[in-house]
């Protein structure tokens, strides 16, 4: 999960940063968000782009471009984005519509109120609009993670298998990939030069997964344990995650 604050004053912005990493660590275990600090709108507004983040927290009395401002700005160039105001008053709520503003959390800003406003937010459907970005020959190409069932490497190129994209290959080294990849949880490295994404697997066979698309992927038996450990981990996290039926 990427987030950016943009906050002037650095203990507010110390104690939201706190506070996200606490609900990630008691209500996602295996992956923490990617904060990035800002110390102003112009500051943040200098690299921003479509899709660098999926949550933005912003100080609604921002000093020289307001909060406000730098909303307008961000709804400009991305749409989807989550924002939320960090405000010492409500009495602007209602000016926050305008740039679809999810949310507002009054300072001081205590544990509850990140956790209240993160459990409002439907963090499974953000997570279905992550992806990454390689270069496929003379352009980019992004893939969303959901996408991806595995990758391994080809020679000097990495290969991505994908649902919708069917194989996509880039000159990168692998471990670039890996370092891509490494904030997500859901993806875990069998063996040297092949990663899947454990949302793929259909079921296990002794020292193989064997993912929905029919593939068959091995894992050493000296990394047994270990890969286990995380598939169970995963697997008991991502049932916590599903919505509750309820009974007709």
């Amino acid at each position: 999960m990427k987030i950016a604050i943009v906050e002037d004053l650095t203990k507010d912005s110390e104690v939201i940063t706190s506070h996200l990493n606490t609900y990630f660590l008691n209500n996602y275990v295996g992956e923490l968000p990617i904060i990035s600090n800002f110390g102003s709108g112009e500051d943040f507004l200098r690299t921003f782009a479509k899709d660098n983040y999926d949550i933005i927290f912003i100080d609604y009395y921002l000093k020289a471009l307001s909060g406000m401002d730098t909303a307008y700005s961000i709804r400009k160039k991305d749409p989807l984005a989550v924002i939320a105001f960090a405000t010492a008053s409500r009495d602007y709520a209602v000016e926050g519509y305008k740039v679809q503003a999810s949310g507002y959390l009054v300072k001081p800003i205590s544990y509850e109120d990140v956790a209240e406003f993160m459990c409002a937010v439907n963090l499974n459907e953000l997570k279905k609009r992550r992806f990454i970005e390689i270069s496929g020959g003379c352009q980019s190409i992004k893939i969303p993670l959901k996408d991806i069932i595995y990758c391994d490497i080809s020679g000097h190129y990495v290969q991505i298998h994908t649902n919708s994209f069917g194989m996509q290959r880039s000159r990168m080294s692998f471990s670039e990939l890996n370092q891509m990849l490494a904030p997500y949880p859901e993806f875990l490295m069998c063996y040297r030069g092949c990663i899947i994404n454990m949302n793929h697997v259909e079921h296990m066979d002794e020292l193989t997964f064997i993912m929905d698309c029919g593939e068959r992927i091995p894992f050493r038996k000296k990394n047994n344990n270990e890969i286990l450990k995380i598939y169970s981990e995963f697997l008991f996290h991502k049932v916590r995650e599903m919505p509750v039926q309820k009974s007709r």
